[in-house]
Protein backbone atom coordinates (compact mmCIF):
# COMPACT_ATOMS: atom_id res chain seq x y z
CA UNK A 1 0.00 0.00 0.00
CA UNK A 2 1.57 3.57 -1.17
CA UNK A 3 1.02 6.71 1.28
CA UNK A 4 1.20 10.45 1.09
CA UNK A 5 4.08 11.73 2.99
CA UNK A 6 4.92 15.29 3.47
CA UNK A 7 7.93 16.97 2.82
CA UNK A 8 9.23 18.22 6.23
CA UNK A 9 12.61 19.18 7.68
CA UNK A 10 12.97 19.70 11.69
CA UNK A 11 15.56 18.99 14.58
CA UNK A 12 15.40 17.43 17.86
CA UNK A 13 13.40 18.64 20.91
CA UNK A 14 15.30 22.45 21.82
CA UNK A 15 15.46 24.70 24.84
CA UNK A 16 12.36 26.82 25.45
CA UNK A 17 9.74 29.02 23.40
CA UNK A 18 10.34 32.57 23.15
CA UNK A 19 7.13 33.31 21.90
CA UNK A 20 4.03 34.87 23.78
CA UNK A 21 0.20 33.11 23.61
CA UNK A 22 -1.02 33.94 20.02
CA UNK A 23 -3.72 37.11 20.45
CA UNK A 24 -5.80 35.17 18.49
CA UNK A 25 -6.86 32.18 16.47
CA UNK A 26 -10.00 32.31 14.15
CA UNK A 27 -12.12 30.16 11.14
CA UNK A 28 -13.34 33.03 8.72
CA UNK A 29 -16.35 32.36 7.05
CA UNK A 30 -14.02 32.20 3.60
CA UNK A 31 -12.80 28.75 4.26
CA UNK A 32 -9.77 30.24 6.30
CA UNK A 33 -8.04 29.62 9.36
CA UNK A 34 -5.78 32.52 10.87
CA UNK A 35 -3.85 33.48 13.71
CA UNK A 36 -2.08 36.55 15.00
CA UNK A 37 1.17 36.58 17.05
CA UNK A 38 2.47 39.13 19.35
CA UNK A 39 5.75 38.29 19.89
CA UNK A 40 8.87 41.22 18.77
CA UNK A 41 11.62 40.91 16.16
CA UNK A 42 14.26 41.31 19.06
CA UNK A 43 12.88 38.36 21.16
CA UNK A 44 13.13 36.46 17.83
CA UNK A 45 16.62 37.44 16.87
CA UNK A 46 17.56 36.37 20.53
CA UNK A 47 15.56 33.21 20.40
CA UNK A 48 16.97 31.81 16.87
CA UNK A 49 20.59 31.39 17.99
CA UNK A 50 23.25 30.00 15.12
CA UNK A 51 22.82 26.42 16.31
CA UNK A 52 19.16 26.23 16.76
CA UNK A 53 19.13 27.66 12.96
CA UNK A 54 21.47 24.87 12.00
CA UNK A 55 19.82 22.20 13.72
CA UNK A 56 16.27 23.47 11.87
CA UNK A 57 18.07 23.30 8.51
CA UNK A 58 19.43 20.17 8.40
CA UNK A 59 17.30 17.53 10.42
CA UNK A 60 14.48 15.99 9.22
CA UNK A 61 10.97 15.58 10.66
CA UNK A 62 9.84 12.31 10.20
CA UNK A 63 7.00 12.72 8.08
CA UNK A 64 3.09 12.54 7.96
CA UNK A 65 1.99 9.66 6.29
CA UNK A 66 -1.61 8.46 5.30
CA UNK A 67 -2.83 5.79 3.14
CA UNK A 68 -4.51 6.94 -0.58
CA UNK A 69 -7.66 5.51 1.02
CA UNK A 70 -7.43 8.34 4.03
CA UNK A 71 -6.46 10.34 1.83
CA UNK A 72 -9.32 10.39 -0.28
CA UNK A 73 -12.01 10.33 2.61
CA UNK A 74 -10.18 13.74 4.36
CA UNK A 75 -10.71 15.51 0.70
CA UNK A 76 -14.11 14.29 0.49
CA UNK A 77 -14.50 15.29 4.05
CA UNK A 78 -13.06 18.86 3.54
CA UNK A 79 -15.38 19.33 0.50
CA UNK A 80 -18.34 18.74 2.55
CA UNK A 81 -17.75 21.17 5.42
CA UNK A 82 -16.92 23.75 2.74
CA UNK A 83 -20.18 23.42 0.94
CA UNK A 84 -21.48 26.96 2.75
CA UNK A 85 -18.27 28.03 1.95
CA UNK A 86 -17.83 31.45 -0.41
CA UNK A 87 -16.29 29.54 -3.31
CA UNK A 88 -13.35 31.92 -4.86
CA UNK A 89 -12.87 32.64 -8.08
CA UNK A 90 -9.97 32.91 -10.28
CA UNK A 91 -7.23 35.02 -9.11
CA UNK A 92 -4.12 36.02 -11.02
CA UNK A 93 -0.99 39.00 -10.34
CA UNK A 94 1.69 39.49 -11.75
CA UNK A 95 5.33 39.58 -10.10
CA UNK A 96 7.27 42.48 -8.81
CA UNK A 97 10.81 43.70 -8.89
CA UNK A 98 12.65 44.68 -6.21
CA UNK A 99 13.46 48.20 -5.63
CA UNK A 100 15.26 48.20 -2.80
CA UNK A 101 19.06 46.68 -1.84
CA UNK A 102 18.18 43.43 -4.28
CA UNK A 103 17.99 45.17 -6.66
CA UNK A 104 21.28 46.90 -6.53
CA UNK A 105 23.55 43.66 -5.24
CA UNK A 106 21.54 41.01 -7.72
CA UNK A 107 22.10 40.06 -11.29
CA UNK A 108 18.97 39.85 -13.33
CA UNK A 109 17.19 36.09 -15.13
CA UNK A 110 16.92 37.05 -18.49
CA UNK A 111 14.19 34.42 -19.70
CA UNK A 112 13.24 31.26 -19.15
CA UNK A 113 14.52 29.81 -21.59
CA UNK A 114 17.58 29.68 -20.01
CA UNK A 115 16.43 26.84 -17.61
CA UNK A 116 16.49 23.65 -18.94
CA UNK A 117 14.35 20.55 -18.07
CA UNK A 118 16.29 19.40 -14.30
CA UNK A 119 14.25 16.31 -12.38
CA UNK A 120 17.76 15.98 -10.40
CA UNK A 121 17.90 19.24 -8.71
CA UNK A 122 20.54 21.61 -8.56
CA UNK A 123 21.81 24.70 -7.22
CA UNK A 124 19.38 27.78 -8.21
CA UNK A 125 22.02 30.31 -6.90
CA UNK A 126 23.59 31.23 -10.34
CA UNK A 127 20.04 32.15 -11.92
CA UNK A 128 19.63 36.03 -10.81
CA UNK A 129 17.71 37.71 -8.10
CA UNK A 130 14.52 36.19 -8.21
CA UNK A 131 16.02 32.61 -6.30
CA UNK A 132 16.19 35.15 -3.54
CA UNK A 133 12.31 36.45 -3.27
CA UNK A 134 12.13 32.34 -2.07
CA UNK A 135 14.12 31.56 1.13
CA UNK A 136 13.90 29.57 4.28
CA UNK A 137 11.00 29.64 6.93
CA UNK A 138 11.69 28.59 10.28
CA UNK A 139 9.83 27.92 13.42
CA UNK A 140 9.16 25.85 16.56
CA UNK A 141 6.66 22.98 17.02
CA UNK A 142 4.11 21.78 19.80
CA UNK A 143 7.35 19.70 20.67
CA UNK A 144 9.82 22.44 21.63
CA UNK A 145 11.79 20.98 18.20
CA UNK A 146 12.63 23.26 15.67
CA UNK A 147 11.85 22.56 12.23
CA UNK A 148 12.07 24.91 8.45
CA UNK A 149 10.66 24.67 5.47
CA UNK A 150 11.09 26.69 2.42
CA UNK A 151 8.60 29.92 1.43
CA UNK A 152 8.53 32.99 -0.69
CA UNK A 153 7.54 36.36 -0.62
CA UNK A 154 4.30 37.14 -2.94
CA UNK A 155 2.80 40.27 -4.11
CA UNK A 156 0.07 41.47 -2.24
CA UNK A 157 -1.88 44.70 -0.93
CA UNK A 158 0.38 45.07 2.40
CA UNK A 159 3.25 43.91 0.67
CA UNK A 160 4.59 41.75 3.19
CA UNK A 161 3.05 38.41 2.93
CA UNK A 162 4.95 35.17 2.08
CA UNK A 163 3.39 32.15 0.43
CA UNK A 164 3.89 28.46 1.85
CA UNK A 165 2.84 25.14 2.17
CA UNK A 166 -0.50 24.95 5.08
CA UNK A 167 1.75 21.87 6.39
CA UNK A 168 4.59 24.54 7.44
CA UNK A 169 2.33 26.81 9.23
CA UNK A 170 -0.50 24.51 10.86
CA UNK A 171 -0.13 21.03 12.20
CA UNK A 172 -3.32 19.74 10.40
CA UNK A 173 -6.26 18.26 11.70
CA UNK A 174 -6.18 17.60 15.46
CA UNK A 175 -3.00 19.90 15.39
CA UNK A 176 -2.26 23.58 15.77
CA UNK A 177 -0.42 26.49 14.52
CA UNK A 178 3.53 26.38 15.15
CA UNK A 179 5.18 29.50 16.68
CA UNK A 180 8.16 31.80 16.80
CA UNK A 181 8.20 32.05 12.92
CA UNK A 182 11.29 33.59 10.75
CA UNK A 183 11.45 34.03 6.87
CA UNK A 184 14.96 34.75 5.53
CA UNK A 185 14.21 35.35 2.08
CA UNK A 186 17.58 34.80 -0.05
CA UNK A 187 19.68 31.86 2.52
CA UNK A 188 22.36 31.01 1.34
CA UNK A 189 24.25 29.42 4.39
CA UNK A 190 23.73 33.20 5.82
CA UNK A 191 20.67 35.69 5.59
CA UNK A 192 21.91 38.20 3.59
CA UNK A 193 18.12 40.03 3.56
CA UNK A 194 17.87 39.48 7.46
CA UNK A 195 15.15 37.55 8.98
CA UNK A 196 11.36 38.80 8.90
CA UNK A 197 8.95 38.00 11.89
CA UNK A 198 6.15 36.42 11.28
CA UNK A 199 3.12 38.92 12.52
CA UNK A 200 0.12 36.57 11.16
CA UNK A 201 -0.55 33.36 9.48
CA UNK A 202 -3.58 31.94 7.95
CA UNK A 203 -3.71 28.61 6.24
CA UNK A 204 -6.78 26.76 4.42
CA UNK A 205 -9.02 25.17 6.51
CA UNK A 206 -9.26 22.36 4.54
CA UNK A 207 -5.83 22.05 5.80
CA UNK A 208 -6.64 23.10 9.27
CA UNK A 209 -9.58 20.66 9.73
CA UNK A 210 -9.17 17.93 7.34
CA UNK A 211 -5.22 17.15 6.66
CA UNK A 212 -6.55 17.97 2.78
CA UNK A 213 -3.48 17.39 0.79
CA UNK A 214 -5.71 17.37 -3.09
CA UNK A 215 -6.96 20.72 -3.08
CA UNK A 216 -5.99 22.43 0.64
CA UNK A 217 -2.22 22.11 1.89
CA UNK A 218 -1.83 26.24 1.31
CA UNK A 219 -0.80 29.10 3.85
CA UNK A 220 1.40 31.73 4.26
CA UNK A 221 1.39 34.81 5.85
CA UNK A 222 2.40 38.81 6.98
CA UNK A 223 5.59 39.63 8.11
CA UNK A 224 7.13 42.30 9.74
CA UNK A 225 10.69 43.83 9.03
CA UNK A 226 13.56 42.68 11.03
CA UNK A 227 14.45 46.41 11.95
CA UNK A 228 14.54 50.05 11.07
CA UNK A 229 15.55 50.93 7.68
CA UNK A 230 14.20 47.76 5.72
CA UNK A 231 10.76 49.06 4.41
CA UNK A 232 8.69 46.31 3.45
CA UNK A 233 9.43 42.67 2.21
CA UNK A 234 8.38 43.13 -1.24
CA UNK A 235 10.31 46.69 -2.04
CA UNK A 236 13.20 44.79 -0.85
CA UNK A 237 13.32 41.25 -2.39
CA UNK A 238 10.94 41.69 -5.12
CA UNK A 239 7.75 39.37 -4.95
CA UNK A 240 6.11 36.94 -6.72
CA UNK A 241 2.75 36.75 -8.55
CA UNK A 242 0.29 34.15 -8.80
CA UNK A 243 -1.99 32.41 -11.00
CA UNK A 244 -4.48 30.39 -9.19
CA UNK A 245 -7.20 28.95 -11.46
CA UNK A 246 -7.51 25.11 -10.90
CA UNK A 247 -4.98 24.10 -13.28
CA UNK A 248 -2.99 20.87 -13.16
CA UNK A 249 -1.20 20.60 -16.71
CA UNK A 250 0.91 23.21 -16.07
CA UNK A 251 4.41 23.50 -19.14
CA UNK A 252 7.43 24.69 -17.94
CA UNK A 253 7.33 25.06 -14.19
CA UNK A 254 10.24 25.85 -11.86
CA UNK A 255 10.00 24.48 -8.56
CA UNK A 256 12.62 26.18 -5.97
CA UNK A 257 13.12 24.40 -2.15
CA UNK A 258 15.66 24.04 0.44
CA UNK A 259 15.71 20.09 0.61
CA UNK A 260 17.59 18.19 3.67
CA UNK A 261 16.94 15.04 1.50
CA UNK A 262 15.73 13.93 -1.98
CA UNK A 263 15.08 10.69 -3.80
CA UNK A 264 18.36 8.58 -4.45
CA UNK A 265 19.85 12.06 -3.28
CA UNK A 266 22.19 12.13 0.19
CA UNK A 267 21.85 15.02 2.28
CA UNK A 268 25.77 16.21 1.39
CA UNK A 269 24.88 16.36 -2.43
CA UNK A 270 21.60 19.07 -1.15
CA UNK A 271 24.44 21.23 1.22
CA UNK A 272 22.16 20.06 4.10
CA UNK A 273 19.44 22.04 3.14
CA UNK A 274 21.95 25.50 3.43
CA UNK A 275 21.39 26.42 -0.19
CA UNK A 276 18.67 27.32 -2.83
CA UNK A 277 18.00 24.14 -5.28
CA UNK A 278 15.65 24.36 -8.43
CA UNK A 279 13.58 21.67 -10.81
CA UNK A 280 12.64 22.44 -14.00
CA UNK A 281 9.81 20.89 -16.04
CA UNK A 282 6.40 20.27 -17.10
CA UNK A 283 3.47 19.34 -14.14
CA UNK A 284 0.64 17.38 -15.21
CA UNK A 285 -2.50 16.12 -13.07
CA UNK A 286 -1.58 13.74 -11.00
CA UNK A 287 -5.20 12.20 -10.83
CA UNK A 288 -5.01 11.11 -14.38
CA UNK A 289 -8.84 11.83 -15.03
CA UNK A 290 -9.64 11.56 -11.89
CA UNK A 291 -12.27 14.23 -10.81
CA UNK A 292 -10.90 14.15 -6.90
CA UNK A 293 -7.30 14.51 -7.62
CA UNK A 294 -6.37 17.33 -9.28
CA UNK A 295 -2.95 17.78 -7.66
CA UNK A 296 0.15 18.87 -9.79
CA UNK A 297 2.92 16.57 -10.51
CA UNK A 298 6.24 17.63 -11.53
CA UNK A 299 9.69 15.46 -11.74
CA UNK A 300 11.77 16.67 -9.01
CA UNK A 301 13.96 14.55 -6.55
CA UNK A 302 13.78 16.96 -3.52
CA UNK A 303 12.67 15.92 -0.25
CA UNK A 304 12.55 17.19 3.28
CA UNK A 305 12.51 21.30 3.43
CA UNK A 306 11.92 21.79 0.25
CA UNK A 307 8.45 21.77 1.31
CA UNK A 308 6.64 25.01 0.76
CA UNK A 309 8.53 26.05 -1.58
CA UNK A 310 7.03 27.74 -5.07
CA UNK A 311 6.04 25.85 -8.08
CA UNK A 312 6.66 28.68 -10.73
CA UNK A 313 5.50 29.86 -14.23
CA UNK A 314 7.38 32.38 -16.26
CA UNK A 315 10.15 32.16 -14.09
CA UNK A 316 12.49 35.07 -15.10
CA UNK A 317 10.05 37.10 -16.85
CA UNK A 318 7.22 37.23 -14.77
CA UNK A 319 7.39 34.70 -12.13
CA UNK A 320 4.17 33.55 -11.09
CA UNK A 321 3.10 30.81 -8.23
CA UNK A 322 1.07 28.16 -9.52
CA UNK A 323 1.48 25.53 -6.99
CA UNK A 324 3.65 24.90 -3.64
CA UNK A 325 5.68 21.90 -2.74
CA UNK A 326 3.44 19.57 -0.94
CA UNK A 327 4.28 16.00 -0.53
CA UNK A 328 5.69 12.44 -2.09
CA UNK A 329 4.57 8.77 -2.48
CA UNK A 330 5.88 6.76 0.12
CA UNK A 331 5.54 3.31 0.90
CA UNK A 332 4.62 1.16 4.01
CA UNK A 333 8.09 1.88 5.10
CA UNK A 334 7.56 6.02 4.78
CA UNK A 335 10.11 5.20 1.61
CA UNK A 336 9.66 7.26 -0.95
CA UNK A 337 8.89 5.08 -4.36
CA UNK A 338 9.27 8.04 -7.53
CA UNK A 339 10.95 10.51 -8.38
CA UNK A 340 8.04 13.19 -8.49
CA UNK A 341 6.87 16.17 -6.13
CA UNK A 342 3.36 17.19 -5.48
CA UNK A 343 1.50 20.60 -5.05
CA UNK A 344 -2.34 20.69 -3.76
CA UNK A 345 -4.45 22.29 -6.73
CA UNK A 346 -4.10 25.86 -6.49
CA UNK A 347 -8.05 26.98 -7.22
CA UNK A 348 -10.24 28.23 -4.42
CA UNK A 349 -8.44 27.03 -1.45
CA UNK A 350 -5.48 28.90 -2.38
CA UNK A 351 -7.39 31.76 -3.86
CA UNK A 352 -9.20 32.24 -0.40
CA UNK A 353 -5.52 32.41 1.51
CA UNK A 354 -4.40 35.03 -0.87
CA UNK A 355 -7.49 37.14 -1.19
CA UNK A 356 -7.06 37.21 3.11
CA UNK A 357 -3.91 37.94 2.43
CA UNK A 358 -4.60 41.10 0.56
CA UNK A 359 -7.24 41.99 2.53
CA UNK A 360 -5.24 42.60 5.54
Amino acid sequence: MLAVAAVLATSTAGAGMAQAAPESTQLSADGVTTIEFRQSAESLREFWTPERLQRAAENELPAPVVTFESAKRAHEKAQKNQRKVREHGPVAANAAAPTGRAAVTASPLTTNSAIADLSRSDLASPLGWQVNIAGRLFFSTGDGGYSSCTASAIVSNNKNSIWTAGHCIHGGKNGGFYSNFVFAPGYDETAPWGYWPLQKGIVSSAWANDSDFHWGDVGGGIVAAPEAGYGNLQDWTGAYGYRFNSDSDIDDVTSLGYPVDGYNRTSAELYNGTKPMYCHGNAVDAGNWNPLDNRLKLACDMGGGASGGPMIINFGVNSQIVGTNSHRIADDHNQWVENYLYSSNHGGNAAGVINWLNAN
